[in-house]
């Protein structure tokens, strides 16, 4: 099968982990593979050579420019759309009924309500994905019923790895605990449990490894190294390399705001989702960002449960183990291999109408 994807890729994003999940395992299966991609605006790995960078991302306010050439004189018949409102909408809608004479054109729904722009409502698909019924009760107020599919955002591949080699390589002490979080947005998800960490270590003295690449992050991330618990390392690193990071440490932790998510807004933790396959103990706030989690991850409502649930872990508690049973049933049930089997079924589908 001819596919091309129209996405983020090889970037520090969700949509384009997505994107990236699936289409490599199409490579595998024999498929062939063209990836139309903005600029990168946070790289984390050299592009394959199926990667074509032909215009700009919108998402990141830069100079928009827009390559029709590679639309229209690549060989495909699957077209996937993700997160369409990171491009430039105007030059695309003027060469998309040329698109769709050549293919069957897939959207993936990563927003989290409806676009606001009324072009988006130009653009007609054969197919719409969605996540889970929560973007599909959103987007059937605009669309047809029948053009619905539900296919799930994958894992990360499942990966357990050793502890003690992986500090090794890394530089990290063999003998401390260690809580790993990374991300670009210190002062929503790190900053907010400094004092609990704080409080943490005078009891269990232990490490708080923390990845963030300054680059990319607008508020003052130096001042974490005022902790002594602290070890701040400017990275933005590929999955292969977050994987290492969470097998060398005792949990992830993933701290989220409330009010990060507004009524009505359906979001996927992808971040999460990413790592879960490292069969490291999440813990996560207990917020709509987590709500798509039972036993798959460690919940906390308020710092002093997360102050408990981080010593139960240091302490080896039985929690460890039944959370790790469940989030390895859930990523055997949604690896990439299996999210982009259900793709492929769907695309079968679509060519054979």
């Amino acid at each position: 099968m001819k596919i091309a994807i129209l996405s983020r890729w090889n970037t520090a994003c969700g949509v384009s982990f997505h994107a990236e999940s699936v289409g490599r395992e199409w490579v595998k299966n024999g498929h062939s593979l063209t990836v139309f991609a903005p600029n990168n605006i946070r790289p984390i790995e050299k592009d394959e050579g199926y990667v074509i960078r032909c215009f700009s991302d919108e998402g990141d306010h830069t100079e928009t420019f827009f390559h029709t050439e590679p639309f229209l004189e690549t060989d495909y018949e699957i077209l996937v759309v993700e997160r369409l409102e990171w491009v430039p909408l105007e030059p695309l809608k003027e060469i998309f009924p040329e698109i769709r004479k050549r293919a069957k054109i897939v959207y993936v729904v990563h927003e989290r309500k409806l676009p606001t722009n009324p072009l988006f409502y130009e653009f007609e698909w054969d197919a719409i994905v969605c996540f889970d019924g929560r973007y599909k009760q959103e987007w059937l107020r605009r669309f047809d019923k029948n053009k619905f599919h539900i296919i799930p955002y994958p894992t990360g591949y499942l990966s357990k790895g050793d502890k003690q080699k992986a500090r090794k390589e890394l530089d990290l002490p063999l003998d401390k605990k260690t809580v790993f979080s990374y991300g670009w947005a210190p002062e929503l998800h790190i900053f907010p449990i400094l004092s609990v960490m704080q409080r943490l270590n005078e009891s269990f003295p232990f490490i708080y490894l923390i990845l963030a690449e300054p680059k990319y992050i607008v508020a003052d991330i130096e001042r974490l190294r005022t902790y002594e618990f602290i070890e701040l390392r400017h990275e933005l690193p590929p999955l292969e390399r977050i994987y290492t990071y969470l097998h060398a440490s005792d949990v992830y932790l993933m701290h989220k705001q409330k009010d990060e998510i507004r009524k009505g807004e359906a979001v996927i933790p992808s971040s999460i989702l990413m790592c879960l396959g490292a069969l490291t103990p999440v813990v996560t706030s207990d917020t709509e960002f987590s709500s798509l989690f039972d036993r798959e991850v460690m919940k906390y409502s308020n710092e002093d449960e997360l102050h408990r649930l981080l010593i139960r872990i240091f302490e080896h508690d039985k929690v460890i183990a039944e959370t790790l049973t469940s989030a390895k049933k859930y990523v055997t049930e949604h690896s990439p291999e299996k999210i982009a089997e259900e793709f492929v079924r769907l695309f079968n589908q679509l060519l054979w109408q």
